[in-house]
């Protein structure tokens, strides 16, 4: 479950350099593309990782105890940007500002997760365990995915 979610990230951290590299002519099909995947990232977090976890840990560890709570109130300042990234026009100063928002905000999170919330998973959860998350994970995707047209 998480290699998986650490090549999510860094899937994610390369799109966000490209967005900011490309032309205004390129960024919104670069954002087409990424939008979806940090959804539903999310999604498979919360569904067979954080949800699962939360329930199980209980008062072993405080700090995954309230990391779902946690997890839930960045995950919505990050869909109110990108809700106000969607307003915007992608060839504008002020699309590129929100992006760069959202992408400290979202290196953040990863920074949090990848240093301190993982560490600690793998000390709660077995390998097994993380193997049937990855798995659910990755079915998660498949259904969850929007299909390119």
């Amino acid at each position: 479950a998480i290699q998986l979610l650490e090549h999510e990230h860094q899937v994610a951290k390369r799109v966000f350099g490209q967005i900011k590299t490309a032309g205004p002519e390129d960024r919104e099909p670069l954002w087409a593309k990424l939008k979806p995947e940090l959804k539903v990232h999310e999604q498979m977090e919360e569904r067979a990782l954080y949800g699962p976890m939360a329930s199980e840990v209980g008062a072993r560890d405080q700090i995954l105890a309230q990391w779902r709570e946690h997890h839930h109130q960045e995950v919505m300042k990050a869909e109110e940007l990108i809700q106000q990234i969607d307003q915007l026009d992608p060839a504008g100063a002020e699309w590129m500002d929100r992006v760069a928002t959202l992408q400290e905000a979202l290196e953040d999170h990863i920074r949090e997760e990848e240093g301190d919330i993982w560490p600690r998973i793998r000390q709660v959860w077995d390998a097994a365990k993380l193997e049937r998350a990855g798995q659910e994970m990755e079915s998660l995707k498949r259904e969850l995915m929007p299909r390119a047209a």
